[in-house]
């Protein structure tokens, strides 16, 4: 550029004008324009270079011609010809990037109005490369300012531009990094005290960058204020030149607290000046609140660990402990430093040892399973603590390395429980065991049996009379008599007994180590003997009746459940027998006995299973037949037996106590029914109803009575009570006073059964009576015996002068009905006039006011002999055959035999006599067993009708339960009986009888 400066025309002209100095002018002209065309040359070559060495070029664009001139490196950079492109615009903008061509042409728009621009955009040049493109322009004007030419410089871009985004994604990686992993950079330039932080830094801190504006300063007022000197401290040590990390609270906008972790680098010169420290914060708010929940579980942990009532201990696998929780000198008595390092195995002897060491091989072997058991420590004191212990093998967990043991103190517990299974299995009163125990005791000594081959006898013994003793002396006075039969019981206590008590008055033993039943019975005699001296007890000497019912095991029972039930039908056939009895069990029991047990050990079950009913018989006047009253007597409708009679089950209630409840029960349903009777308008009768001695014994007798009647709202003068002669008889001052007590309430004293016991009206002098029920015995042989006619006579005459209402039992026939009309008798009940019937048809009765008397057909009901498909053999003696039953409700039976008298067979069924009311039932199963012309019939049937006979005897008709092959056999036999009854009218070739079935029934033991 030197060459331009200056002007070197001047100064040669002043030197010389001659032609000489022309021609050197010229010449220095000459070389002087080739020089400057060299430099031009090589100006214009540089510059060539030097734009494309810059990735440059230049254009100019005269606004006036509209024409545009490019440089060479322009085509470079857009790839294209100078033909293709021409010197107009239009070819260019074609080349512009289609997302950037609004905005080019919108800038070209200005600098061609002479407006500078600098702009940035793409291209996609002539071969299809994208490109980036920096353009700047420069605006030439003329004289008048106005805009001639536009000058400008391209220059490509793209490595830049291509760094730029690469260096943005790599900033943009960088923040989302710090932004997942909650850490945040920054940077203090200690020379120009400028602090930079990241956008995840600020984020962390809930702050913009305004709020820091470059300055370290701004950004304390965001840590908290206790943190300031910690934080400023550790600032101080990166100024020093030292790196390290802190940890501090930020105060959000929101007053929140977050947590954060910094760390800091310094950086210095060569002169070792810090110039910058780089660091980072990291949000550690989340593992804060983590670890600081962690902190509080562990030291809650480490609290209830010390304090809880559980021990833990981690144990090797040889036994030696390896940890012991404090609680163990609270638990069991030792200190942890008294366990740590010893073997658990030195702590346990005998069972407990060998127990401890089960449950830890177990848990050796099976480490996924928790071994749970309970353990006896003894203490230092030597006293028992029972341990409730958790085993469970974390050998291979890192953090226990061992077995856990975690056991804790049941002893309150383990002592508890024990008192309540005492409790539960022992009588309060004898501490001795009781049913639920006996019931152990008996599968126990079954089990023990059935391994040793050794039997052994189960006892049941059973006291008469001790609820009355209750209720006449008290229960003081029956605890004590039982006191003191239990110690007798145990003065036998060498002979191996064990006692329960099965109940208030029934005791259960089980005697062991005698070989014969004569030794078991020599033990029960004794006991009888010894059980049934008087005792003295305060001031009373008492005396008690017992039975004992004796079963053997497994002679007589192979079960536990079979030894109970036998041994309470030998006690029941030895109650039949009489006090002060045992009895043997055996198969040989009969039907009578078997019924007698199912009675007596389902009687207290059948009021809440609503088996008892209620029967009503009326009273009648015996001359017009009007209703005057009825009587309410109890039937139990059994589901196997049918209905079972107040004589069958009454007596046995009165003795354990059931009667009571009966009694009420009888009384509420009487009540309902009465009150039922007036709402429906029926006729105003009195009823009465019967009761026992043993419940005039009841603790407020009189107002329980009267309470049931006053909660049917009903009048209690319809009531008639009947009492037994021996209430009033033997003078119990507490009878009487209740019988005076309920007629002041307008209740009537009936007694019933007039001569069946004392037969004398000698009581009348210490009660008043309303009402006298001759029993049916006087009235069945009134016709037939003078003393009976006298005795009626004489009573009905003295109970109208004493103002007494006679009412004679058991009107059987018109010539009774004659007989008391004729004596003036006038009221009276029987059978004549209606048996008991259920409530439903005592209802019809009492609608039409009167009951007229009937003939009474005592012949049993049974099939027409038509109707039969097989023929009969009527016999001219009665046949003796056994019954056993086999099968009720489909359960198989295990029953004695029990006789019977055959009246006549066939090969369809039979009709027999029997002493024992059974059911018509076809669920009801029996085995007949007899013997004709030799040979032995045994076959089974069911009962399909029943009448009863003269004497407490009932007739039964039979249908045979058989297959073709054994009524082919019967039809056989039966037909060689017919032949020879035919030939011989005295034919006796089986087990006939020369008696009546009276006579056979009197003199005959029925169970054999």
């Amino acid at each position: 550029m030197s060459i331009l400066s200056g002007n070197p025309f001047k100064k040669i002209m002043k030197e010389d004008s001659s032609n000489h100095v022309k021609e050197e002018i010229e010449k220095r002209f000459n070389e002087l324009t080739e020089k400057f065309a060299v430099n031009l040359a090589e100006l214009k070559e540089n510059i060539v270079y030097g734009q494309n060495l810059a990735l440059t070029g230049s254009w100019t664009y005269d606004i006036q011609k509209r024409e545009i001139f490019r440089t060479e490196e322009v085509y470079n950079l857009l790839e294209c010809s100078h033909q293709s492109l021409e010197n107009h615009l239009e070819e260019f903008f074609a080349l512009v990037h289609p997302d950037d061509f609004e905005y080019v042409k919108s800038t070209y728009e200005k600098f061609l109005e002479g407006i500078e621009c600098d702009i940035q955009y793409r291209i996609v040049t002539g071969k299809g490369t994208e490109k980036y493109i920096h353009e700047k322009t420069s605006v030439l004007y003329d004289i008048e300012n106005k805009p001639v030419k536009v000058f400008g410089i391209m220059q490509d871009i793209t490595e830049q531009k291509l760094v730029e985004k690469n260096l943005k994604e790599i900033g943009d990686h960088l923040n989302q990094a710090q932004m997942l992993s909650g850490i945040g950079s920054w940077k203090y330039d200690v020379l120009e005290n400028k602090f930079w932080c990241s956008p995840e830094m600020m984020n962390i801190y809930g702050i913009k960058a305004e709020d820091l504006n470059g300055d370290y300063k701004n950004l304390i007022q965001f840590i908290h204020p206790e943190d300031h000197p910690k934080v400023q401290e550790e600032m101080n040590r990166h100024l020093a030149g030292q790196a390290g990390e802190f940890e501090y609270r930020i105060v959000q906008p929101d007053g929140s607290l977050k947590y954060v972790i910094a760390k800091g680098l310094p950086t210095v010169n060569q002169d070792g000046q810090v110039i910058n420290i780089l660091g980072t914060v990291q949000d550690i708010t989340e593992k804060k609140k983590l670890q600081l929940k962690i902190d509080k579980m562990q030291k809650r942990f480490q609290i209830l660990v010390q304090e809880a009532n559980d021990v833990i201990e981690i144990i090797a696998p040889d036994g030696t402990i390896k940890y012991v929780s404090e609680a163990a000198e609270r638990i069991i008595g030792d200190k942890p430093e008294d366990r740590i390092g010893k073997n658990v195995y030195d702590f346990y002897e005998g069972v407990q040892l060998r127990r401890v060491k089960n449950m830890l091989e177990t848990a050796i072997k099976c480490p996924n399973k928790v071994i749970h058991g309970n353990v006896i420590f003894k203490d230092h004191l030597d006293r028992d603590i029972y341990l409730d212990v958790h085993i469970k093998n974390l050998i291979h967990e890192p953090s226990i390395e061992g077995i856990v043991v975690n056991f804790r103190d049941i002893t309150r517990r383990v002592k508890m429980e024990q008192k309540i299974t005492y409790i539960s299995t022992h009588d309060a009163l004898t501490n001795l065991p009781n049913s639920t125990y006996l019931r152990k005791q008996l599968r126990n000594e079954c089990e023990l049996s059935d391994r040793t081959k050794s039997p052994f006898a189960l006892m049941i013994l059973d006291i008469h009379g001790l609820k009355k003793i209750n209720y006449g002396l008290g229960y003081e006075t029956g605890n004590k008599l039982i006191l003191a039969i239990v110690d007798r019981l145990k003065s036998f206590s060498e002979h191996k007994i064990f006692i329960s008590r099965y109940s208030d008055s029934t005791f259960g033993l089980i005697v062991k180590g005698l070989e014969t039943s004569e030794e078991y019975a020599y033990i029960a005699r004794k006991l009888i003997e010894s059980l049934i001296i008087p005792y003295k007890i305060g001031k009373y000497e008492l005396d008690i009746k017992i039975n004992l019912g004796i079963c053997m095991y497994p002679d007589d029972a192979q079960d536990m459940d079979t030894l109970r039930k036998n041994a309470k039908i030998a006690l029941a056939r030895g109650r039949k027998e009489g006090k002060n009895r045992f009895k043997f069990y055996s198969s040989d029991l009969g039907i009578q006995n078997y019924k007698d047990y199912i009675i007596r050990t389902q009687l207290h079950h059948a009021i809440e299973n609503n088996e008892l009913k209620v029967y009503y018989q009326p009273m009648v006047n015996l001359k017009d037949n009007k209703v005057l009253a009825a009587e309410a007597l109890i039937r139990w409708e059994h589901p196997e037996w049918g209905t079972i009679s107040p004589g069958e089950f009454i007596p046995l209630a009165e003795e354990n106590g059931l009667i009571i409840d009966i009694g009420k029960w009888i009384l509420r349903e009487v009540c309902y029914n009465y009150s039922q009777w007036i709402q429906k308008g029926l006729p105003d009768i009195k009823v009465s109803v019967n009761f026992s001695s043993v419940q005039f014994l009841e603790k407020n007798f009189v107002d329980n009575i009267i309470d049931i009647i006053n909660e049917f709202n009903v009048n209690p003068n319809f009531l008639i009570m009947e009492v037994t002669e021996s209430v009033i008889v033997e003078k119990n001052r507490k009878c009487i006073l209740a019988l005076k007590k309920l007629r002041s309430f307008g209740i009537q004293v009936a007694i019933d059964d007039f001569g069946k016991s004392f037969s004398s009206l000698a009581y009348l002098n210490s009660v008043n009576i309303d009402m006298i029920k001759i029993d049916k015995f006087f009235i069945k042989n009134c016709l037939t015996n003078k003393t009976t006619n006298v005795i009626i006579g004489a009573v009905i005459d003295a109970a109208k002068k004493l103002n007494i209402n006679i009412v004679p039992e058991g009107i059987e026939t018109w010539e009774q009905l004659y007989y008391l009309r004729d004596l003036n008798c006038y009221a009276g009940q029987g059978y004549l006039y209606s048996k008991p019937v259920p409530l439903e048809d005592f209802e019809k009765i009492l609608a039409k006011g009167k009951c007229k008397p009937v003939i009474i057909n005592r012949t049993p009901v049974m099939p027409q002999e038509e109707r039969r498909k097989f023929f009969r053999i009527q016999f001219y003696q009665l046949l003796e055959a056994s019954i056993t039953i086999k099968e009720i409700n489909g359960k198989k039976v295990n029953v004695g035999n029990t006789k019977i008298l055959v009246k006549n067979i066939g090969p369809g069924g039979l009709c027999f006599i029997s002493n024992i009311k059974m059911p018509v039932k076809r669920h009801f199963i029996i085995q007949f067993t007899t013997e004709l012309m030799g040979e032995e019939i045994k076959v089974c049937g069911h009962l399909v009708w029943s009448g009863e006979m003269e004497g407490n005897l009932y007739e039964y008709g039979v249908e045979f339960i058989v297959d073709e092959n054994e009524r082919g056999n019967l039809i056989r036999l039966l037909n060689q009986v017919q032949i020879k009854m035919k030939k011989d009218l005295l034919f006796a070739e089986g087990s006939f009888t020369p008696y009546s079935a009276r006579k056979y029934f009197n003199i005959t033991i029925v169970n054999l």
